[in-house]
């Protein structure tokens, strides 16, 4: 069994690593430390689960699960991020996600959400699931979490500058950050509020009244 783990964090995929060679005994792994180099492994039929972290160099939020269905319809996708599991997996989940699953969590429940996801079924907190069964079923009352988006005041001043045409390069350096911490923003902005590209991050943007121009 082959298995891509995408994420940055050395510590990370080894822990991943790690943990999967305990579960299964004939597996293989591909490792990329950002999304650009993770793209070209997509439409590999070989891969039975991708382990995608959200805060990628080069990611672009849900739309790289939308990328990854693109290329391969079957595949299975494990989120696997340090942000909050009940702001961001509704979103990953919609986008076309199998599971979501936060960093901080112990390796014994990391180890079913994996298993859950081979199984062919779907891992997310119980909390999620409730979410997600108010939204679909149209309860009335339900909360959308694509209602309202809560951006910190970094993340809104690096929208704006996207938004205005910088470069993530450009804005690092306006900002004297790194590269990959502006990277980190772009993903994380993209992902709270749903967008794939610029234009539409520029529209929904303008929808929920966070930038006017």
């Amino acid at each position: 069994m082959k298995v891509l783990i995408v994420d940055d964090h050395f510590m990370i995929r080894n822990s991943m690593k790690f943990m999967l060679q305990d579960l299964y005994s004939e597996i293989e792994f591909i490792e990329e430390d950002n999304y650009y180099n993770a793209e070209r492994h997509f439409s590999n039929p070989d891969i039975a689960l991708i382990i995608l972290d959200i805060d990628i160099p080069g990611g672009t939020g849900t739309n790289m699960v939308k990328q990854i269905r693109a290329a391969r319809n079957d595949a299975r996708i494990l989120i696997c991020s340090a942000s909050d599991e009940e702001q961001m997996a509704i979103h990953y989940i919609v986008a076309g996600a199998d599971g979501y699953l936060e960093k901080s969590v112990d390796p014994q429940e990391a180890a079913r959400g994996v298993a859950t996801v081979l199984n062919g079924k779907r891992y997310v907190s119980a909390d999620v699931q409730r979410q997600l069964l108010e939204v679909f079923s149209g309860r009335h009352g339900a909360v959308n979490p694509f209602a309202s988006v809560r951006l910190s005041v970094r993340e809104k001043q690096v929208m704006h500058l996207l938004l205005e045409g910088k470069w993530v390069k450009e804005i690092a350096a306006m900002l004297n950050v790194q590269a990959n911490t502006i990277s980190t923003f772009k993903s994380r902005i993209f992902s709270k509020l749903g967008a794939s590209s610029l234009f539409d991050l520029e529209k929904k943007a303008k929808e929920k009244g966070l930038y006017h121009k």
